[in-house]
């Protein structure tokens, strides 16, 4: 998914330049539902190594201290929402929009009828 966001990305922006428009919101295919589809799809893959990691942490519960199990198991846990912090706050989402408005005035418009993180239908 985030590769597809990606080549929607690049096919717009392309298109975009060929017509000669420019400062125009990307809001086609997977992002027409997200501002940001390609850090929710960084995300998910996150998701997907904490959740492909649980068999292996039940394993270690015989061989290992309680402390132990629980230390892993909170850190797994955490792995996800500290990936959704640094992808929204630190590296991407939020430092993203501050300069897609700067460049972009119809972003505004982008900000109030699309989600930033999450996709989801479009807001009225």
């Amino acid at each position: 998914m985030e590769s597809v966001a990606d080549v929607q990305k690049l096919t717009y922006l392309r298109a975009m330049k060929k017509s000669g428009a420019r400062n125009m919101v990307c809001n086609i295919g997977l992002w027409k539902y997200s501002r940001h589809p390609n850090y929710f799809s960084e995300w998910m893959v996150w998701n997907a190594l904490v959740i492909a990691s649980i068999p292996s942490w039940l394993n270690l519960y015989p061989n290992i201290s309680v402390l132990i199990f629980t230390l892993v198991g909170v850190g797994l846990l955490l792995t996800s929402r500290i990936m959704y912090i640094t992808l929204v706050t630190y590296t991407g989402a939020i430092p993203s929009e501050y300069y897609s408005v700067q460049k972009r005035p119809a972003y505004k418009d982008y900000q109030q009828t699309t989600n930033m993180f999450f996709p989801g239908p479009t807001k009225n």
